[in-house]
């Protein structure tokens, strides 16, 4: 399957990524970018964590969720590709 980032996503990754970077050792964005990337291959090749999301502002979208160490991953299925749409922290959602 196909793992696609989209612009607002990738956004949200690499500020993320950035700040990870900024607080620990170098090459610690990347690391942490790369466990993230590892997750969401695997929840794309599973069929678990497929579920609607259930805040009202991500499930107006049709968008599916995954939660991994605090953030929401919201994210589409289109045929064989894997579409990350958007990456929140879950406290925000509140």
């Amino acid at each position: 399957m196909e793992i696609l980032y989209k612009p607002r996503a990738a956004n949200a990754i690499l500020k993320v990524a950035a700040f990870v970077e900024s607080k620990n050792t170098t090459g610690s964005g990347l690391r942490w970018f790369e466990k993230l990337d590892e997750k969401i291959f695997s929840v794309a090749q599973s069929k678990t964590g497929l579920l609607k999301c259930k805040h009202h502002s991500l499930a107006k979208f049709g968008y599916r969720c995954y939660e991994y160490k605090g953030w929401i991953i919201a994210f589409r299925i289109s045929g064989d590709v894997f579409e990350v749409c958007r990456f929140i922290w879950a406290a925000r959602l509140s």
